[in-house]
């Protein structure tokens, strides 16, 4: 019975879309036993069957244990609880939901504390809260649906969809405005949300650009620590999520950023971030079109980014992006995450110099025990004078080993199946699946052992 059912579950997976995979391993991220992945499943059926070995590096150790298993930087949060009235909730699909939780928001003691949004059937056993971008400012003058204090949790009943409504359908338009917005503010959470944006029925400001790709998820502007756990957020007109400012300590685990128009994550500026166990994926619409994208802007600069355990995979640019125009980008660590199918490079680095001389620079970090596997350009690309990485491991069985293989697929190549040959090989090795500059070689940069499959 146990092997019928095993089977019956692989075959239902098989059967799913990309959309659906994705959000059933949301789900299964956030408990449910049934359907705790490894990694390696959400790698397309055709690799699996015919490259078992291709996955190795980025599936070493998920060992399919329950998940969240991860134990989060505590923040400090108010005592007091406090559940919506459900009356106070909007539910007929078209009304404002954002004043009646920004007013419990603001009505909690100074101190802070949790505040839940209930399930309620809003139709067809769903659950979902219209909330309006434009309806109030935060703290910076920018248009939000809700804004976050100190010492708050923001936390929503399993099922409930926070859905934005179509932006500039009146006659003040603007090319800014964030879902939920945390500006200047301290020991902040946003727990078990699904956040929805209108990238498909967006109205179009035609100020500036005019691409609105300043409409966000969640804006993150000058926060010291933080915690996004358990979250999705999918369909906005910009980022998934955006930090900017000087946030410090922030912590994302068990995210799915999917389907944004701009980037799925920017990180424009801040010190020690850390993304555990998250996919960002399917980004498209407007330039970069990144999973990650770590781009200071200005005179800021970013230090201290974890990047573990985590999908980047099917976006419109790079998977990760790390670009120092004139700025500072330090201690980048990606370790035992999945970097596939996105158009361009899988992991770059690249700097440039300003107009008036500031020169960029992207120093001190490590690539390890990662899969780049089917990206439009090179899986990993060092390029400039990108000091002081390390890439792969030490030992030839190591671990740490990154795997590579069937990169740099814009025409005409194409991807090839089986991968059945593995060459482990310790050194730099120029080709389709790696690109690293001679200045960063000469710069304290070092490639160790990686697995090539062809």
């Amino acid at each position: 019975m146990a092997d019928h059912n095993i089977t019956s579950n692989l075959m239902e997976i098989a059967m799913m879309s990309k959309s659906e995979i994705s959000r059933r391993k949301f789900l299964g991220r956030s408990g449910t036993a049934a359907l705790a992945l490894p990694l390696a499943a959400a790698i397309p059926a055709a690799i699996e069957a015919t490259s078992p070995k291709a996955v190795k590096a980025a599936s070493m150790e998920d060992t399919m244990q329950l998940l969240p298993n991860r134990v989060l930087t505590a923040r400090t949060i108010g005592s007091t609880t406090v559940t919506i009235p459900i009356a106070n909730l909007p539910s007929n699909g078209t009304s404002d939901a954002s004043g009646a939780i920004q007013s419990e928001i603001n009505n909690l003691p100074t101190g802070g504390g949790t505040i839940i949004i209930p399930w309620q059937n809003t139709g067809g056993n769903q659950c979902v809260y219209m909330l309006n971008t434009q309806a109030r400012t935060d703290a910076g003058g920018n248009d939000c649906a809700i804004f976050l204090n100190s010492n708050v949790r923001l936390q929503c009943k399993p099922g409930v969809k926070l859905q934005a409504m179509t932006a500039n359908t009146g006659s003040t338009k603007t090319d800014r405005g964030y879902m939920i917005s945390c500006n200047g503010i301290q020991d902040v959470e946003i727990a078990n949300c699904w956040l929805v944006g209108e990238r498909y029925t967006h109205v179009y400001s035609t100020i500036g650009t005019g691409t609105d790709e300043h409409y966000y998820g969640i804006s993150i502007t000058n926060v010291t620590g933080m915690n996004i756990r358990a979250t999705q957020i999918s369909d906005f007109t910009g980022d998934g999520i955006c930090l900017g400012g000087t946030p410090h300590d922030i912590v994302l685990c068990d995210v799915l950023s999917t389907g944004n128009r701009r980037q799925a994550i920017s990180i424009t500026s801040g010190e020690n971030i850390y993304l555990y166990d998250s996919e960002f994926s399917y980004t498209s619409g407007t330039l970069p079109m990144d999973g990650i994208d770590i781009e200071p802007q200005g005179g800021a600069h970013v230090n201290g980014v974890t990047i573990e355990n985590c999908i980047i995979k099917g976006n419109g640019g790079c998977g990760i992006q790390l670009n120092a125009q004139g700025t500072n980008i330090s201690n980048v660590n990606v370790m035992n995450c999945l970097v596939s199918y996105n158009e361009w490079t899988g992991f770059i680095a690249q700097m440039g110099t300003t107009k008036s001389g500031a020169v960029g620079s992207i120093t001190t970090g490590s690539i390890y025990g990662s899969a780049f596997f089917q990206n439009g350009q090179e899986g990993v690309s060092l390029s400039g004078t990108t000091s002081n990485y390390t890439v792969g491991a030490r030992d030839e069985y190591g671990n740490y080993t990154n795997s590579f293989g069937n990169n740099k697929l814009r025409l005409p190549n194409d991807i090839q199946y089986p991968n059945q040959t593995e060459a482990d090989t310790q050194g730099y090795v120029s080709g389709n699946d790696m690109n690293v500059s001679s200045n960063s070689l000469s710069s304290g940069t070092v490639v160790r052992w990686n697995s090539y499959y062809s």
